[in-house]
């Protein structure tokens, strides 16, 4: 199974272990929002959600020293059941019953063994379907994604991406964020940020060329935007990323995995 998974920075240990164990179990475990120069982002419930609901993950795990917050932050994101669950029984019927596609473990009510029960109860629960009122329909949505994913290198205006599924631009704006809690503008900010992430891991591209391969028309606002959504410039970004461990950033999964939704 894929699994997204994402702490606060007091929960980072516990995350870290956590991934450890899925990871041997035989699951693929992406980390949706990882640290950046030792810090967290602050919108790591939010990160978790946004994967669920784009289908690049089935599921998430949430651990954070503010339990409730943390799944306040994610049901937000429209099409995602978040819930805060500390023994196996909840986890399991919030999966089958509720629906619920993002589990929340508060760091200080759990030892390992034990969220590792809750874990394994939530994750071996067949998940109920999810009723999403309001927004885009499920599949027009996914089909905006996709558009924005196989484009992101090129200029994306609202209009075009409203005609990907024949609506007004005004009805189209308002109906993705409804289903989203962001708007066409940040959310293709944010797909282009993941993608220069990929780049600068794993290539020595000259920052530039990466700023017009990811859309961006300038270097300058593509560092602003960078730093904004990441907490580090993209040259900080390249140095500091270190590879390997039990977790794979999202942005990794950019083909392969992500076409199977055919958006």
């Amino acid at each position: 199974m894929q699994i997204a998974i994402a702490s606060d920075e007091p929960g980072h240990e516990a995350k870290q272990r956590l991934a450890a164990g899925l990871s041997a179990a035989g699951h693929e475990v992406i980390d949706a929002a990882p640290p950046v120069q030792g810090q967290i982002r602050s919108d790591y419930a939010e990160q978790v959600a946004l994967s669920v609901l784009r289908h690049d993950t089935e599921r998430g795990i949430i651990i954070s020293s503010r339990g409730v917050g943390a799944s306040v932050a994610a049901n937000r994101v429209p099409g995602v059941r978040a819930a805060l669950c500390s023994d196996a029984h909840s986890a399991h019927v919030g999966a089958k019953v509720e629906g619920m596609n993002v589990l929340v473990l508060a760091l200080h009510s759990l030892h390992d063994e034990q969220a590792q029960e809750v874990v394994n109860a939530y994750l071996n629960a067949t998940l109920a379907p999810i009723e999403v009122i309001g927004g885009l329909p499920p599949r027009r949505l996914q089909r905006v994604f996709s558009h924005i994913r196989e484009n992101v290198a090129r200029d994306l205006s609202v209009t075009e991406l409203a005609q990907v599924v024949g609506m007004s631009q005004y009805y189209f704006s308002k109906l993705f964020k409804m289903s989203t809690g962001i708007t066409p503008h940040q959310y293709v900010m944010r797909q282009r940020v993941e993608r220069a992430q990929e780049y600068l891991r794993q290539t020595r591209t000259p920052l530039a060329e990466i700023a017009t391969q990811v859309g961006f028309e300038t270097q300058s606002h593509f560092t602003s935007v960078f730093r904004r959504l990441v907490g580090a410039t993209p040259k900080h970004y390249r140095e500091m990323h270190q590879g390997g461990g039990h977790l794979s950033d999202p942005s990794k999964q950019e083909s392969g995995q992500k076409s199977a939704t055919a958006a």
